[in-house]
């Protein structure tokens, strides 16, 4: 079954209650984040690079101040904007910094 987890559970990660809050949460973190990093790397110019640079960094204080409030980002489950989350935190220190 799609979206069944180990054991047969359904896992959604993107439930009805909480759309407008993975939504809104997904937008910033892409724009700001997830794409923010390849600003940061294809920059020709150090004009666009600061500007890019600054993104990740407010998104990453973004980040900071709602994990220290809540478990997950849109939600007090894990959604659609967590994985969104994932890859570019879990190699962010790796590659990017």
């Amino acid at each position: 079954d799609e979206g069944a987890a180990a054991g047969g559970q359904v896992v959604d990660l993107y439930p009805e209650a909480h759309r407008a809050a993975i939504d809104g949460a997904s937008a910033w973190i892409y724009s700001e984040l997830n794409d923010g990093v390849y600003r940061c790397g294809f920059a020709t110019k150090q004009g666009a690079y600061e500007s890019a640079e600054a993104g990740v960094h407010a998104a990453l204080s973004r980040l900071d101040a709602r994990l220290r409030e809540a478990p997950f980002v849109a939600a007090d489950v894990v959604t659609e904007a967590d994985v969104r989350l994932l890859p570019t935190a879990v190699r962010f220190d790796g590659v990017y910094a």
